[in-house]
């Protein structure tokens, strides 16, 4: 029984499925992108985050947390929700300032959630 629950639990931290309202259609959202979705949702709206985008950065998928109030840094994610780097917000908006080109360098491949609350 333990195996089972073990296989079920890898499955479902490594899945990907749609996201709501997908831009483009191949964007995806992993099982720990949706919990942090499900948190975000959870709380007053801005408190966390407000809008994720998808970038491909490096050979690979990025997301950028743009964050909802008072100077913080927007953070970069891998697909594990592993924090990469910040880069943009903050007080100057240039970010933690460690890659001032990820913008030129990044290709942007759509928006994969924003806060639908008004």
């Amino acid at each position: 029984m333990k195996y089972i629950l073990f296989t079920v639990a890898v499955l479902l931290m490594f899945s990907c499925k749609k996201a709501a309202n997908p831009e483009p259609p191949t964007t995806c959202v992993t099982s720990c992108i949706q919990l942090q979705i499900d948190n975000a949702l959870s709380k007053p709206k801005g408190s966390l985050f407000y809008k994720i985008d998808a970038y491909t950065y490096n050979g690979a998928t990025v997301y950028l947390y743009y964050m909802g109030c008072c100077d913080r840094y927007n953070e970069l994610k891998d697909g594990n929700c592993k924090y990469l780097f910040s880069p943009s917000g903050g007080f100057s908006g240039g970010g933690d300032g460690t890659h001032p080109t990820f913008f030129s360098d990044a290709k942007f491949a759509g928006v994969v959630w924003e806060d639908p609350r008004q």
